[in-house]
């Protein structure tokens, strides 16, 4: 494999990309690392670790199937280093001319169903999503991180969303779990950029603002309770003796003065809320039917809209047309929507790259098959635009570009392993034992 590695190929190529993780372990680590990284990437559907071994490290390597168990429950994997490679490697890819333009940091947790108790953090959770039927699940939790960044795409800006990291949930409240990695991005994020973060209505309270309020550089923009408490403005000073009040009278989101904008009624105001202390909030509700008040939606701004247009000045038509039509005290609430990214990204991942397949127990062994996929999933986003060699991948989905790739490294091991074997029986051989994989791929495809 070594002669491969250092030839012109995908693999080869996949190995540079995927060095700066595996310098993190020893070298015996690394290589079962990127091994089984590899297998990720050329078999459509990981059911299981033993599955990866029998359909493909067993054919590569004499490693044994034990080995990439002990892997990944018994090895430490710096996974909040991995996170911070990946930022790195997505930050990278902004151009010199978009770099005043913001970054986005999204939070969110997702659910995974599991059919066995044997699973450490295992529990039955509130599910307000209904899949299946009923308001509970049994499984695992999970808290997410992405970033988007910025790239040019046909001659237009757009944003490339890139998952950094997961945690699964056990005793530690997501709101901590989503502080610590958002912390942790922002260690590597450059002090002079501008950051905001993406969050729905559970993580704006507590850690979370903890951490907003410790970077200078982190705005917020989320969607918060119905019945947060909001005030006016604190009054003016009267030059009267006493303490003047640090708040103004306490408001009522339904009293506001509501406009029409297409199918929606839309009142904005900026308010004081209990969350930022002293800090002037941009206030966005939003209902489809004014007398219904269950349908309110609200949501807050850290930041101005006008410094917000400001960020965005001279961008505004190649970024795309619906930030260029976007009337200014909309932009907060349009910039709210990119993190519906992140939402797409549980769905891809859950469907195509076996994200709820895993059948390891542990805690640590869990989390490193998840976040290995995810590795493999940003990898598929990060790669065309960082080597042109893959460039022609660049508008397609990240799965579009795995299966791709996946036909190529299978050719490549074949054709490497029928080099390496000059003998005609030895050749013989060999090709007799890969045929079936490659007759089943066929007739999948056909079919």
């Amino acid at each position: 494999m070594e002669t491969l590695y250092q030839m012109p190929t995908v693999i080869g190529r996949l190995r540079e990309y995927f060095m700066p993780y595996l310098a993190m372990l020893t070298k015996p680590s690394g290589n079962k690392l990127f091994l089984l990284l590899l297998s990720l990437l050329t078999i459509q559907f990981a059911t299981s670790i033993k599955h990866l071994f029998r359909r493909f490290l067993s054919k590569i390597s004499g490693t044994s199937l034990n080995a990439y168990y002990y892997l990944l429950s018994q090895t430490e994997m710096p996974l909040d280093k991995f996170a911070q490679t990946t930022i790195r490697l997505a930050l990278s890819l902004i151009p010199e001319k978009l770099a005043e333009l913001p970054i986005f940091l999204i939070v969110d947790d997702t659910l995974q169903p599991k059919f066995g108790t044997k699973f450490e953090c295992y529990k039955t959770m509130f599910d307000h999503a209904k899949h299946n039927g009923t308001n509970y699940l049994k499984g695992h939790c999970f808290v997410a991180l992405t970033i988007g960044v910025p790239v040019i795409t046909q001659e237009e800006i757009r944003y490339l969303h890139v998952p950094v990291r997961f945690r699964l949930r056990n005793d530690e409240s997501k709101l901590a779990m989503a502080s610590a990695m958002v912390d942790s991005a922002m260690g590597v994020l450059p002090p002079h950029s501008s950051t905001i973060l993406l969050c729905d209505s559970w993580y704006p309270k507590g850690d979370v603002i903890k951490t907003i309020n410790k970077h200078a550089n982190l705005d917020l923009i989320a969607n918060v309770r119905v019945d947060t408490c909001i005030f006016d403005l604190a009054p003016e000073r009267t030059g009267k003796r006493g303490r003047p009040p640090k708040k103004g009278k306490p408001l009522c989101i339904f009293d506001f003065d509501f406009i029409r904008v297409c199918d929606y009624f839309i009142a904005t105001q900026v308010v004081l809320t209990n969350l930022f202390g002293e800090l002037p909030i941009y206030l966005t509700v939003t209902t489809p039917d004014i007398s219904n008040h269950k349908a309110y939606r609200v949501f807050v701004s850290t930041v101005q809209p006008q410094q917000l247009k400001n960020r965005f000045a001279g961008c505004e038509k190649k970024l795309s047309e619906s930030l260029s039509g976007q009337i200014l005290w909309l932009l907060p609430l349009f910039l709210y929507s990119f993190r519906w990214s992140i939402e797409v990204m549980f769905y891809e991942q859950k469907t195509f790259w076996s994200f709820g397949l895993y059948r390891v127990r542990s805690k640590r062994g869990i989390e490193n098959f998840v976040n290995l996929s995810s590795l493999c999933y940003a990898s598929m986003k990060i790669l065309p635009r960082l080597d042109d060699r893959f460039s022609s991948f660049i508008n397609e989905s990240p799965q579009f570009c795995k299966d791709a790739i996946s036909d190529t490294i299978q050719l490549e091991l074949f054709f490497h392993r029928f080099a390496q074997n000059p003998e005609i029986p030895i050749n013989y051989g060999c090709f007799s034992a890969i045929m079936p994989d490659f007759r089943c791929q066929a007739n999948s495809k056909t079919a």
